[in-house]
């Protein structure tokens, strides 16, 4: 969709795209104590689907320290954390995007546990300066 006052496109669609409260698979020996723990796995790839084969994804652990495989994990935690794990609500953080209007679309996702809730939710971009643009550096891998 296309919003008028700043141009950008984020096509972020929501018609299936919340799972949020699925079930999830406790890790083994895991107990009630992991009630603030956030660990997600973030993914990136090409096109209009969630199930899209050739796509980077990395981990990213925010509390109870900070870590995993994203490059810029203190940025993406300090991010995901002002927008309580919701990257829908990442956009309202940024700047409107100078993004051309090239339609490449991408897909980013995001699963695990996000303050001891399971978490899974998905969005689409027009193109990767908009993904960028609107997700911070939460999805800047």
């Amino acid at each position: 969709m296309t919003m008028s006052c700043t141009g950008r496109v984020i096509g972020v669609s929501i018609a299936a795209a919340v799972t949020f409260g699925a079930a999830m698979v406790a890790p083994v020996g895991a107990t009630a104590e992991v009630d603030g723990q956030s660990v997600v796995s973030l993914s990136v790839g090409p096109g209009v689907s969630v199930e899209v084969v050739d796509k980077r994804t990395v981990s990213l652990i925010c509390a109870p320290t900070v870590g995993g495989t994203h490059p810029k994990a203190e940025q993406a935690c300090q991010n995901l954390v002002a927008a309580d794990g919701n990257i829908r609500a990442l956009a309202d953080f940024t700047v409107p995007p100078l993004c051309s209007a090239d339609f490449d679309p991408v897909v980013a996702t995001i699963d695990g546990v996000w303050r001891g809730k399971p978490i899974s939710d998905h969005g689409f971009f027009s193109n990767v300066c908009v993904l960028r643009a609107t997700t911070v550096s939460v999805f800047d891998f």
